[in-house]
Protein backbone atom coordinates (compact mmCIF):
# COMPACT_ATOMS: atom_id res chain seq x y z
CA UNK A 1 0.00 0.00 0.00
CA UNK A 2 1.70 3.03 -1.00
CA UNK A 3 -0.14 6.95 -0.70
CA UNK A 4 -2.85 6.78 -3.00
CA UNK A 5 -3.29 3.15 -4.06
CA UNK A 6 -4.02 -0.04 -2.31
CA UNK A 7 -2.12 -3.56 -1.09
CA UNK A 8 -3.83 -5.05 -4.85
CA UNK A 9 -2.67 -1.90 -6.48
CA UNK A 10 -6.52 -0.94 -7.31
CA UNK A 11 -6.37 3.17 -7.06
CA UNK A 12 -10.09 3.94 -8.09
CA UNK A 13 -12.66 3.74 -5.29
CA UNK A 14 -15.42 1.78 -4.71
CA UNK A 15 -18.71 2.61 -7.03
CA UNK A 16 -21.18 2.05 -4.14
CA UNK A 17 -21.97 4.31 -1.99
CA UNK A 18 -19.57 3.61 1.03
CA UNK A 19 -20.95 3.30 4.85
CA UNK A 20 -18.67 6.00 7.56
CA UNK A 21 -17.56 4.69 10.31
CA UNK A 22 -17.17 6.58 13.52
CA UNK A 23 -15.39 3.78 15.49
CA UNK A 24 -12.87 1.08 15.45
CA UNK A 25 -11.47 -1.04 17.55
CA UNK A 26 -8.64 -3.57 17.42
CA UNK A 27 -7.77 -6.66 18.83
CA UNK A 28 -4.88 -9.33 18.12
CA UNK A 29 -5.87 -12.75 18.08
CA UNK A 30 -3.30 -15.30 18.68
CA UNK A 31 -5.15 -18.42 17.40
CA UNK A 32 -5.66 -16.51 13.97
CA UNK A 33 -2.51 -14.62 14.57
CA UNK A 34 -4.05 -11.73 12.41
CA UNK A 35 -5.63 -8.30 13.79
CA UNK A 36 -9.42 -8.41 14.69
CA UNK A 37 -11.16 -4.50 13.33
CA UNK A 38 -14.59 -4.22 14.74
CA UNK A 39 -16.27 -1.41 13.56
CA UNK A 40 -19.50 0.81 14.39
CA UNK A 41 -21.23 2.62 11.17
CA UNK A 42 -22.91 5.83 11.64
CA UNK A 43 -26.34 4.19 11.64
CA UNK A 44 -24.88 2.01 14.49
CA UNK A 45 -24.25 -0.93 12.54
CA UNK A 46 -21.78 -2.99 13.91
CA UNK A 47 -18.95 -4.71 11.17
CA UNK A 48 -15.57 -6.60 11.70
CA UNK A 49 -13.12 -8.12 9.62
CA UNK A 50 -9.48 -9.92 10.00
CA UNK A 51 -6.52 -7.76 8.87
CA UNK A 52 -3.34 -9.86 8.23
CA UNK A 53 0.18 -8.53 9.99
CA UNK A 54 1.29 -8.07 6.03
CA UNK A 55 -1.60 -5.60 4.90
CA UNK A 56 -1.20 -3.80 8.41
CA UNK A 57 2.40 -3.19 7.96
CA UNK A 58 1.56 -1.97 4.54
CA UNK A 59 -1.10 0.34 5.88
CA UNK A 60 1.73 1.73 8.77
CA UNK A 61 4.08 2.41 5.78
CA UNK A 62 1.58 4.20 3.82
CA UNK A 63 0.08 6.57 6.80
CA UNK A 64 3.63 6.99 8.00
CA UNK A 65 4.96 8.20 4.38
CA UNK A 66 1.87 10.48 4.04
CA UNK A 67 2.12 11.87 7.33
CA UNK A 68 5.67 12.75 6.54
CA UNK A 69 5.28 14.91 3.32
CA UNK A 70 2.54 16.96 5.58
CA UNK A 71 6.16 18.26 6.89
CA UNK A 72 8.21 20.46 4.71
CA UNK A 73 11.72 21.28 5.48
CA UNK A 74 11.38 24.97 6.04
CA UNK A 75 8.80 24.04 8.82
CA UNK A 76 10.83 21.81 10.72
CA UNK A 77 13.52 24.01 10.87
CA UNK A 78 11.56 26.87 12.21
CA UNK A 79 9.84 24.67 14.77
CA UNK A 80 12.82 23.54 15.90
CA UNK A 81 15.48 25.18 18.18
CA UNK A 82 18.96 24.94 17.51
CA UNK A 83 20.97 23.48 19.55
CA UNK A 84 24.82 23.68 19.49
CA UNK A 85 27.54 20.77 19.79
CA UNK A 86 27.46 18.76 16.73
CA UNK A 87 25.73 16.08 19.37
CA UNK A 88 24.12 12.91 17.15
CA UNK A 89 20.23 12.95 17.38
CA UNK A 90 16.46 13.55 15.74
CA UNK A 91 16.99 15.97 13.19
CA UNK A 92 14.82 18.73 13.09
CA UNK A 93 11.82 16.95 10.89
CA UNK A 94 11.94 13.69 13.08
CA UNK A 95 11.88 16.19 16.36
CA UNK A 96 8.37 17.67 14.50
CA UNK A 97 6.64 14.93 13.90
CA UNK A 98 7.42 13.37 17.20
CA UNK A 99 5.75 16.63 18.59
CA UNK A 100 2.84 16.12 16.59
CA UNK A 101 2.35 12.60 17.35
CA UNK A 102 2.86 13.27 21.42
CA UNK A 103 0.64 15.95 21.00
CA UNK A 104 -2.14 14.02 19.03
CA UNK A 105 -1.90 10.93 21.70
CA UNK A 106 -2.51 13.87 24.64
CA UNK A 107 -5.54 14.65 22.83
CA UNK A 108 -6.98 11.28 22.42
CA UNK A 109 -9.93 10.97 24.53
CA UNK A 110 -11.20 7.55 26.08
CA UNK A 111 -13.92 5.81 24.04
CA UNK A 112 -15.79 2.24 24.90
CA UNK A 113 -14.75 -0.20 22.37
CA UNK A 114 -17.26 -1.13 19.67
CA UNK A 115 -18.95 -4.19 21.25
CA UNK A 116 -17.64 -7.84 20.42
CA UNK A 117 -18.78 -9.98 17.36
CA UNK A 118 -19.12 -13.79 16.37
CA UNK A 119 -15.82 -14.11 15.07
CA UNK A 120 -16.50 -17.11 12.54
CA UNK A 121 -16.91 -16.61 9.16
CA UNK A 122 -15.66 -13.22 9.10
CA UNK A 123 -14.06 -11.92 6.05
CA UNK A 124 -10.41 -11.16 5.58
CA UNK A 125 -9.43 -7.99 4.41
CA UNK A 126 -7.62 -8.18 0.92
CA UNK A 127 -6.65 -4.14 0.56
CA UNK A 128 -7.64 -1.26 1.95
CA UNK A 129 -8.08 1.63 -0.17
CA UNK A 130 -6.45 4.74 1.00
CA UNK A 131 -7.01 8.35 -0.48
CA UNK A 132 -4.63 10.77 1.08
CA UNK A 133 -5.03 14.84 1.24
CA UNK A 134 -3.67 17.21 2.60
CA UNK A 135 -5.80 17.37 6.21
CA UNK A 136 -6.84 13.55 5.68
CA UNK A 137 -6.62 10.22 5.12
CA UNK A 138 -9.47 8.45 3.67
CA UNK A 139 -9.22 4.65 4.21
CA UNK A 140 -12.22 1.99 2.49
CA UNK A 141 -12.22 -1.27 3.16
CA UNK A 142 -14.66 -3.58 1.20
CA UNK A 143 -17.13 -5.53 3.60
CA UNK A 144 -19.20 -8.12 2.79
CA UNK A 145 -22.23 -5.20 2.85
CA UNK A 146 -20.23 -2.99 0.68
CA UNK A 147 -17.20 -0.54 1.05
CA UNK A 148 -16.97 1.46 4.25
CA UNK A 149 -14.83 4.73 4.85
CA UNK A 150 -12.49 5.60 7.66
CA UNK A 151 -11.74 9.12 7.74
CA UNK A 152 -8.79 10.36 10.12
CA UNK A 153 -7.61 13.48 10.60
CA UNK A 154 -3.73 13.70 10.73
CA UNK A 155 -4.45 13.28 15.30
CA UNK A 156 -6.30 9.56 14.22
CA UNK A 157 -3.69 9.05 11.88
CA UNK A 158 -0.86 8.89 14.74
CA UNK A 159 -3.25 7.78 17.18
CA UNK A 160 -4.00 4.63 15.01
CA UNK A 161 -0.23 4.04 14.49
CA UNK A 162 0.44 3.95 17.93
CA UNK A 163 -2.24 1.82 18.69
CA UNK A 164 -1.36 -1.04 15.90
CA UNK A 165 2.36 0.33 17.47
CA UNK A 166 1.31 -1.58 20.36
CA UNK A 167 -0.26 -4.63 18.76
CA UNK A 168 2.25 -5.05 16.83
CA UNK A 169 4.22 -5.73 19.58
CA UNK A 170 1.82 -7.45 22.08
CA UNK A 171 1.61 -10.01 18.84
CA UNK A 172 5.39 -10.30 18.81
CA UNK A 173 5.74 -9.12 14.97
CA UNK A 174 8.42 -7.24 13.98
CA UNK A 175 7.81 -3.11 14.73
CA UNK A 176 10.60 -1.80 11.84
CA UNK A 177 8.03 -0.18 9.75
CA UNK A 178 8.05 2.60 12.82
CA UNK A 179 10.62 5.14 12.85
CA UNK A 180 13.30 4.62 15.07
CA UNK A 181 12.37 7.78 17.01
CA UNK A 182 8.23 6.39 17.16
CA UNK A 183 9.74 2.95 18.46
CA UNK A 184 12.17 3.85 21.35
CA UNK A 185 10.10 6.67 22.51
CA UNK A 186 7.06 5.42 24.44
CA UNK A 187 5.71 7.84 27.32
CA UNK A 188 2.27 7.68 29.12
CA UNK A 189 0.11 8.75 26.78
CA UNK A 190 1.84 6.17 24.00
CA UNK A 191 1.39 3.62 26.64
CA UNK A 192 -2.18 4.69 27.52
CA UNK A 193 -3.22 3.46 23.16
CA UNK A 194 -3.08 0.39 24.39
CA UNK A 195 -6.83 0.60 24.79
CA UNK A 196 -7.35 -0.15 21.09
CA UNK A 197 -10.40 2.15 20.48
CA UNK A 198 -9.72 5.04 17.54
CA UNK A 199 -13.05 7.36 17.13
Amino acid sequence: MTDGTTDAAESAPPQAVARRLERVTFDYSATQDRLLARMQASDGERHAAWLTQRLARRLVKALLSHLDKTVTAEQAVAATPSVGGGTAGPGPKEMLLSFRHQAALIKREPSPPVADVDTRDLPLLESIHARLTQHRALLTMDLPVGPAVLSLSHDHAWQLLQILLNIFRKADWPVDAWPAWMRDGDSAAARAADTQVLH
